[in-house]
């Protein structure tokens, strides 16, 4: 059980970092990725070996099979398809991408993306936020690594940002992604950087490294980016797609640029690197929502430990995906798609829970061992999808009241989305028994017992961190440290009282500025900063600091009628103490 005092021993204040103040989400340009992006890109299932006719192929098998009718619409192509930058731009490798040949003999994909765009598909490109690639580090044995001298090989942005984005612009893509391994695997100690193949850079970026990255560097060169593709297309951005793998404190800030952000390292088709690449994005649902969604990496659905002939695992990935508001990108080789694999990833019902508009990431409300279970609230009101995840080999059995997600039990509608089962609801209890590695995904339609209120694990995606406050400096994507988060100190110690951990709660670092967008629709609010004597927090509505005193086991209760935004800044660090409890937030609505 957690101490409700402040303080919880974390770290001293002499390794209180630089925080890093993070633009609101909301007022990114929102009309790009409302809901999380859905699609397919060929690495995952081709590596680098793959060419045109390889994508049209896809391309043409989203639309047969029904897949662009379900929202798979982008068709991304990946590192591979350049062959030298020359003073006119970038040159494309034209015995991969031969609809690139034009007869004035320049090069250009807008041929390639007409064609998709024509079958009511979407375009995605690849590039870098440094001189070299991915591929130039890491799949020397290719055959389709740029040519030319070493200015030539240098096909990344840096330096060429507002050119590649105009390019890009003009041939018509949608979306960009963009990687980081230009600014994190081209240091000088690297043998063909030695050797003069490759111009040295930084690292500017170190993996899992983020106290000795230069994080306000890599944080600018990806704004650099951002700016260009407005500049390049005033009207109609590309979507970007930042690619730094959750280091960098990329968390912290990709939201004020791009639209989906990377929060780990590549994923692979096996059942713990797919876990490890959801618990990178499960744990930042404060992260998320319309506009800017956290990014695991692409669906291996399909592929290795999620193939047809591992539909448990495969239903579990996808189910995981969904919960999260994880943008569903497939990665494997479409022509061969199986009947068992397709009714996975065409379950038209959970990929409603991924694309719901409301934008909510699901909320881890439980763990214990290897049960999990995480709620997300949907946009109708009463309406919320419930994952039971068994992350183990062994059977298990897992349980929540519906009390917990502030729902009666009277008028209960249960359904199981991928065997339509009228779940197990007895006393209010929802209860489910799990094979190894099952995830079982239930839509859940009831009246809320308190018909007005709403929690934080209600409304993620109206939260926002806008400063990260307290960063401790081993604060690397395996150890989980997040800001903030709903239920969990940023440590990830489970906030509890009386035996229940409490979704209403927000545990921060301190000195962390939280935003509420309230949107005029709440009446008041009552909640309990850490029940101590203290009046060292700020909050404040419309910008307009609330007056208090030091709290000692009461609660606020403040006026919210017709307000538009809330701020809850938590005090600095003192002594020992580098977190800070929001308790009980409690959001009554008009």
């Amino acid at each position: 059980m957690l101490s409700r005092a402040f303080g919880t021993g974390l770290a001293a204040i002499a390794a209180l970092a630089a925080s890093p103040v993070v633009a609101n989400p909301a007022d990114n340009h929102r009309t790009i990725a409302a809901t999380p992006p859905m699609g397919w890109n060929p690495f995952n299932a081709f590596r680098l070996n793959y060419d045109e006719s390889t994508v049209m192929a896809a391309a043409e098998a989203l639309v047969q099979l029904g897949l662009k009718d379900d929202g798979y619409r982008y068709v991304n192509i990946d590192d591979g398809w350049w062959l030298r930058r020359d003073a006119g731009g970038i040159t494309i490798r034209t015995n991969l991408y031969p609809s690139a040949r034009l007869p004035d003999g320049t090069t250009s994909l807008k041929p390639f993306v007409d064609r998709l765009h024509a079958m009511g598909l979407k375009a995605g490109i690849y590039t870098d936020i440094g001189y070299n690639i991915c591929s130039q580090r890491w799949e020397k044995a290719t055959a389709n690594l740029p040519e030319g001298n070493r200015g030539q090989r240098e096909v990344g942005s840096l330096g060429h940002q507002l050119e590649d984005a105009r390019a890009f612009s003009a041939w018509g893509f949608d979306l960009v992604k963009v990687d980081a391994c230009g600014i994190a695997d081209f240091g000088a100690d690297l043998p063909e950087v030695m050797d003069g193949t490759y111009r040295p850079l930084g690292p500017i970026m170190l993996r899992e490294r983020p106290g000795a990255s230069d994080i306000a560097r890599v944080e600018k060169l990806y704004a650099d980016f951002a700016a260009a593709l407005r500049k390049a297309r005033p009207a109609n951005p590309l979507l970007l797609s930042i690619c730094a793998w959750g280091d960098a404190d990329v968390n912290n800030w990709a939201g004020s640029y791009g639209q989906m952000s990377r929060t780990s390292s590549d994923i692979n088709a096996s059942w713990g690197a797919m876990l490890h690449n959801f618990d990178s994005a499960a744990v930042r649902p404060l992260f998320a929502g319309p506009g800017h969604w956290n990014d695991p990496d692409m669906l291996e659905v399909g592929n290795g430990d999620f193939d047809g002939n591992h539909l448990t695992e495969a239903r579990a990935h996808m189910s995981l995906w969904a919960m999260i508001a994880a943008p569903l990108v497939l990665g494997f080789d479409l022509t061969r798609a199986s009947p068992d694999i397709l009714a996975v990833v065409r379950n038209r019902d959970v990929i409603a829970i991924d694309q719901d508009p409301a934008g909510n990431q699901g909320v881890i409300i439980a763990q214990q061992g290897d049960g999990q279970i995480i709620a997300k609230a949907l946009a109708t009101r009463g309406h919320k999808a419930l994952a039971f995840v068994n992350r183990g080999d062994g059977r298990l059995h897992l349980s929540v009241p519906l009390a917990d997600l502030n729902l009666s039990a009277q008028g209960v509608h249960l359904r199981d989305l991928w065997h339509g089962r009228q779940g197990t609801l007895r006393d209010g209890v929802v209860s489910v028994d799990l094979a190894p590695r099952e995830t079982a995904l239930l839509r859940i339609e009831a009246r809320p017992i308190e018909a007005k209120v709403s929690v934080p694990a209600d409304m993620p995606a109206r939260i926002h961190v806008t400063e990260a406050g307290y960063l401790p400096p081993d604060r690397i994507t395996r150890n989980q440290w997040v800001p903030a988060r709903i239920g969990f100190l940023p440590s990830g110690t489970p906030i509890t009282f009386a035996g229940r951990q409490e979704t209403a709660s927000i545990g921060v670092g301190a000195g962390a500025h939280l935003m509420v967008d309230l949107r005029g629709e709440f009446r008041r609010l009552s909640l309990a900063p850490e029940h101590v004597a203290t009046d060292a927090y700020v909050i404040k509505v419309d910008g307009k600091a609330v007056p208090h005193g030091p709290l000692r086991n009461e609660a606020l209760d403040l006026d919210l009628k017709g307000a538009r935004q809330l701020e809850l800044i938590a005090p600095a660090a003192k002594g020992e103490g580098a977190s800070f409890i929001w308790h009980n937030l409690r959001f009554e609505r008009q």
